[in-house]
């Protein structure tokens, strides 16, 4: 049976897109990878929408020209109406960096920026124009958060009602850099709507820039370790055992941050 379609709730992720120098090069990377096809555009009506099991899990779009630089992938949340959530995104001490309220006749789109100044994308939209699976194979799993100031958590609760569970190191992780600084500095789960979607890692021991990150569910992270090397990419973090299942992180062939997860 065909998974069914998955409808984001508001305060969830709803969409990943991989900006990319070269798109062709990057859909080739994930469909030989992940199995993903590619077909149709995004939520905006740009690039190409990836998907696994016939429904929509991410998309690839194209940097523009002139400002080319590594891949890099940004996540969105479902907002219920923009312009209040981006009243409440400036309250909280964030910045609305772009905003778009009228995107195409039914959808407003924004880039915004927590406290810390990471971005991310927040879409309002009452169509199916958005991602169809999460937390199943193939499609993302989970959303996770680096920064260097894991006070921004307060943002987030002010502006989409998260709510956030600390968990030790042992359950973060297992002999690798993330597990050994979150025991020591600190890792929270999100929780939103009686669900975990991702969590906020405190990266302020390690040298990793602050940004959202995806992780993929795929049915075995450790048999894709040499996949990955054989396709241009690389590992940043062995696969090791995490809250959440078997987790390896890497960079795809134009140095691009993932991470899998095989699910517990």
């Amino acid at each position: 049976m065909a998974p069914l379609p998955y409808d984001p709730p508001f305060g969830a992720p709803c969409w990943f897109e991989l900006s990319s120098p070269d798109p062709d090069a990057a859909e080739s990377f994930y469909s030989q990878l992940l199995g993903w096809q590619f077909e149709g555009a995004g939520p905006l009506g740009l690039g190409s929408a990836a998907h696994s099991e016939g429904l929509r899990v991410a998309g690839v779009s194209a940097q523009p020209p002139g400002q080319q630089g590594p891949a890099f992938w940004s996540v969105y949340f479902r907002v219920e109406e923009l312009s209040a959530h981006l009243a409440h995104v400036d309250e909280a001490g964030g910045q609305a960096l772009m905003a778009i309220p009228d995107f195409d006749g039914s959808a407003g789109v924004a880039l915004t920026s927590d406290p810390a100044g990471t971005a991310f994308g927040v879409l309002a939209y009452d169509d199916d124009r958005a991602m169809q699976s999460f937390g199943t194979a193939g499609a993302v799993q989970w959303a996770e958060l680096f920064t260097a100031d894991p006070t921004v958590s307060d943002f987030y609760a002010a502006t989409f009602a998260w709510s956030f569970s600390s968990l030790t190191g042992s359950e973060v992780a297992a002999g690798d850099m993330e597990g050994s600084a979150a025991s020591q500095q600190g890792y929270w789960a999100i929780e939103h709507a009686g669900t975990r979607i991702g969590g906020v890692f405190d990266a302020s021991a390690v040298s990793v820039p602050a940004h959202w990150e995806a992780h993929i569910n795929v049915n075995d992270v450790d048999a894709l370790v040499e996949r990955v090397r054989e396709l241009g990419g690389d590992v940043l973090a062995a696969p090791h055992d995490s809250h959440h299942g078997r987790v390896g992180r890497f960079i795809d062939a134009q140095n691009a941050a993932f991470t899998l997860v095989s699910p517990a």
